[in-house]
């Protein structure tokens, strides 16, 4: 679950983040900046009492020896928070004065080049407690003795540390207090900035759920692009249901008219008296609600095939050859009743990715127009070959100039007059090609001389 939920606040929390970095950084620099200072400070002071200590190394009967007074040990304390400690080591190596087990002086330690004197500064503890410690070398070189003296001076680092931290809470005062002041001002940026995002956010909420105009543009370059694909998809959905009701109006139409047909077939048996009346009304009512029945399982089909676009499509491999001879098989009675020549030549198999129940009611309305237009005895043709189905037939055909317009639902051309029926066999057909992917083509057939409707599969063959 998202902390989160507003777009200002993700913004200052990314820029918050960075910024506690910083200032985390800030701090401990100033930390460490102020402890290097200090150390800078006291390690001068610490040389300035091992210098006293070593001037006090005198030769005595041939041994050395180290006269330091209490007054001198006394100058040397320059606070109440710190504790000193000093040691004289002999060039034997020997405690000549001081405390001892003072830490040596470590391996890694390398000699000072910050002051003219062989010194050395490294940190260690003594009694349980950190002490900074300079370790200067004396030569010694009289009476006899000869060699290098060592004297430690150490003290407690209670002082320095209180002066790092000093800086340290300046540090955090100052950090902070610019860390609060840029969050403030971001935010108060964000809030102008966001200024047009919130006005469109409200231009939306307060839209109707039917307007579909154009959303008015960002000043922002980054998200101009979605605001035009949010348009386009307006623009769309627009043209989408602006053919849906199209579409209803047609269907109404359609249905109106049988409809019409039906009641006046009614009530011309209710005037009549005579069964002989009633017997016919009642055979074209029948015809008339097959014709209705008919038109309403193709508008069905035709809204379906419409809804289905964009969705995932659920393809498995369905032999068009199989699909097609049977739809010849059960057009066969219909043809015969005309006798009209149907036959099938092509592949014995040809596998393409669809709907099978789809493909059937493909083929089936291409064959039911082709039986509905062409003349009795004529010949009807249908052919799978390399991936492509034809059916073709003797009929009168379809002009150049309305083939296009043939594919599209309620149109009724010129040489379909004679003939009942909605003008959607067609249009189903080109939804349903649409919906595989495949591509539809109407044109005239150079063996019959009627109309040859091409559906390419191509495209979907292993």
């Amino acid at each position: 679950m998202r902390l989160i939920t507003s777009l200002r606040g993700e913004l200052l929390a990314w820029l918050g983040l960075p910024l506690l970095l910083l200032w985390i950084l800030s701090v401990y620099t100033h930390y460490q900046s102020g402890l290097a200072a200090a150390n800078q400070a006291y390690d001068r002071s610490l040389l300035a009492s091992a210098r006293t200590v070593a001037e006090r190394l005198v030769v005595r009967h041939q041994h050395l020896e180290v006269d330091v007074p209490w007054v001198v040990l006394d100058s040397f304390e320059r606070n109440m928070n710190d504790r000193l400690f000093y040691q004289v080591i002999s060039p034997q190596g020997k405690t000549l004065s001081g405390y001892d087990g003072l830490p040596p002086i470590p391996a890694t330690s390398e000699m000072s080049e910050a002051y003219p004197a062989l010194v050395h500064f490294y940190d260690g503890f003594y009694q349980k407690q950190r002490i900074r410690v300079a370790a200067l070398w004396q030569p010694v070189s009289e009476a006899g003795v000869e060699g290098m003296a060592l004297v430690l001076v150490a003290e407690t680092i209670h002082s320095r540390e209180a002066f790092a931290q000093g800086l340290m809470r300046t540090a955090l005062l100052s950090q902070s207090a610019l860390v609060l002041i840029a969050l403030l001002l971001a935010s108060m940026m964000l809030r102008r900035v966001l200024r047009p995002l919130r006005r469109l956010s409200k231009i939306v909420l307060r839209r109707d759920g039917a307007e579909l105009t154009p959303l008015p543009s960002l000043p922002w370059s980054e998200l101009q692009p979605l605001i035009v694909a949010f348009n386009r998809y307006l623009e769309r959905l627009r043209k989408l249901l602006a053919r849906q009701d199209r579409f209803s109006a047609d269907a109404a139409h359609q249905l109106r008219t049988p409809l019409t047909i039906l009641k006046t077939q009614i009530s011309t048996a209710l005037d009549s008296d005579r069964p002989e009346q009633w017997r016919e009304s009642l055979q074209s009512m029948h015809y008339t609600l097959d014709d209705t029945i008919l038109l309403t399982d193709r508008l069905l089909q035709l809204a379906r095939i419409k809804a289905r676009h964009g969705e995932d499509k659920p393809m498995t491999r369905v032999d068009l050859a199989a699909v097609v001879r049977e739809a010849c098989l059960s057009r066969y009675a219909a043809a015969r009743a005309k006798q009209i020549d149907l036959g099938y030549e092509g592949d014995e198999h040809c596998e393409v990715k669809g709907d099978a129940l789809l493909l059937g009611e493909l083929c089936a309305n291409l064959l039911d127009n082709a039986i509905k237009y062409t003349p009795a005895q004529g010949i009807i043709t249908a052919r799978v070959e390399n991936g492509r189905l034809q059916i073709e037939d003797s009929g009168p055909g379809i002009s150049r100039e309305e083939q296009q317009k043939a594919l599209r639902p309620f149109i009724r051309l010129d040489n379909a007059a004679m003939q009942a029926g909605a003008g959607i066999g067609l249009a189903l057909v080109q939804d349903i090609c649409a919906w595989h992917g495949a591509a539809v083509t109407l044109e005239s057939s150079p063996l019959l001389g009627g109309l040859r409707v091409s559906v390419n599969f191509s495209a979907d063959r292993p």
